[in-house]
């Protein structure tokens, strides 16, 4: 009995000495993995939290200049700019034009392609030349178009549509592909303000070698939009806001600014592509 438990302790003193001095797998190996991937993912936590208000901080200063901007005609020259004919200070002649190319893309009836079909019509009645409408295909959109033409005194057998393409640089090839006849005429594009300078420089890099180009603007007005002498009965205690730069033009401005944002943006995007 002595023997055996002398044994069994010896027994146990081995396996023990042989648990602390040869462990099979080591605290450090154990919790280093886990301790390195808390600490890995929290850098890219900070690092993504960092990005985000660095994107914040800019989007914000963006939106307060653009709000600062609205206060001004800023946003009015912008805009128009974008409207004037990139080809214009090219002429030494004066400019006949034998045909019309309207470039559309809204709906119908739509105030858009209402101010775009306007124009085409008064321009191609006046010089008795044909209309091409480079439109995405819908057919309720081209037989209303075609009819608001023809009512304006264009004969249908003047009036082309080109349906193929779905932005402008697709457009133009589709465009020159359908009518090659139109590469070397004089040609007038009617497209919307923000669109024509893109537009023409499209036409000009596609081979066109006369084109111009006319904006779809709107008429202003000019009329007194004051609230004084007015019985408006509602809340007295709120006052009225009499000033018309908070009513209107404020936030006419500020639309302008986002569409002008929009189209700089995109001639920026066509210029590297070796687009215009």
């Amino acid at each position: 009995m002595n023997i055996s438990k002398q044994k069994t302790g010896k027994n146990r003193d081995y396996f023990v000495k042989t648990k602390k001095k040869s462990p099979l797998v080591s605290k450090s190996a154990i919790f280093t993995p886990r301790k390195t991937l808390e600490h890995s993912g929290n850098t890219a936590m900070r690092k993504a939290l960092k990005i985000f208000r660095g994107l914040l901080m800019v989007f914000g200063l963006l939106f307060v200049i653009m709000l600062a901007l609205a206060l001004t005609p800023a946003p009015f020259y912008m805009h128009y700019a974008l409207g004037n004919d990139p080809n214009k200070s090219n002429d030494t002649t004066a400019f006949i034009p034998e045909c019309v190319v309207m470039f559309g893309g809204a709906g119908m009836p739509s105030g858009s392609n209402l101010m775009r079909l306007y124009y085409t019509g008064a321009i191609a009645s006046r010089h008795h030349i044909p209309v091409v409408i480079v439109h995405p295909k819908d057919s309720i959109c081209q037989h209303e178009m075609g009819r608001l033409l023809i009512q304006e005194g264009i004969e249908e057998s003047d009036l082309s549509f080109m349906t193929k393409g779905t932005n402008t640089r697709s457009q133009v090839m589709e465009l020159e592909k359908a009518h090659p006849e139109l590469v070397d005429c004089n040609l007038v594009v009617v497209t919307s303000p923000e669109h024509l300078r893109r537009t023409v420089k499209c036409l000009a890099k596609a081979g066109f070698t006369n084109v111009r180009g006319v904006a779809a603007r709107e008429a202003t007005v000019d009329f007194d939009l004051s609230l004084k002498k007015q019985d408006l009965k509602g809340n007295e205690s709120i006052p009225s806001v009499e000033s018309t730069n908070l009513r209107y033009t404020f936030w006419n401005y500020f639309q302008l600014e986002v569409i002008c944002l929009r189209e700089y943006t995109a001639l920026a995007y066509y210029k590297v592509k070796g687009w215009i």
